[in-house]
């Protein structure tokens, strides 16, 4: 019974990761929902400093993905890749003036979605949701490391 469970509970994760890319791609003109949402976490990476590798790990996918994400976005001017100095191989990516006027002329609207999106969730539901989310994505890294030193 508790995997039945499990193998719903990771459908609708699915599911709903499928809309939110809808409702995403609803509210964001000019860039897709995943787009957004890297500039959003390398916007959150700017103090450590963002190589296509660190930004790979912080995101939770591989290098191969990101370049592909990247590549688009520095074609439409958000982002600056360059070769890094200290070595050749490393690929440093900067945010550019273009993402902060988006970021600025957006964050209001973006806000203002998900605020309604989520109306209908109590502030405790709204609680109790985001731990139940962290603790998810803590056991799925646990499941993760697990099995990679078993490989």
């Amino acid at each position: 019974m508790r995997a039945k469970r499990g193998q719903f509970i990771m459908g609708a994760i699915s599911l709903l990761s499928n809309e939110f890319n809808g409702f995403g791609d609803d509210i964001i003109e000019e860039l897709t929902y995943k787009q957004w949402f890297l500039l959003m976490m390398l916007s959150r990476m700017e103090e450590t400093g963002s190589n296509i590798n660190t930004i790979a790990d912080f995101v939770g996918t591989t290098r191969q993905n990101i370049k592909k994400m990247l590549t688009p976005l520095e074609e439409k001017g958000f982002v600056s890749i360059v070769r890094s100095g200290a070595d050749a191989r490393s690929l440093s990516v900067e945010l550019t003036k273009k993402s902060y006027d988006f970021f600025r002329e957006n964050d209001g609207k973006i806000a203002m979605a998900t605020e309604q999106l989520f109306a209908p969730l109590s502030e405790e539901e709204m609680d109790v949701l985001t731990s139940l989310l962290k603790k998810l994505m803590f056991c799925i890294e646990e499941y993760a490391e697990k099995h990679a030193t078993e490989n």
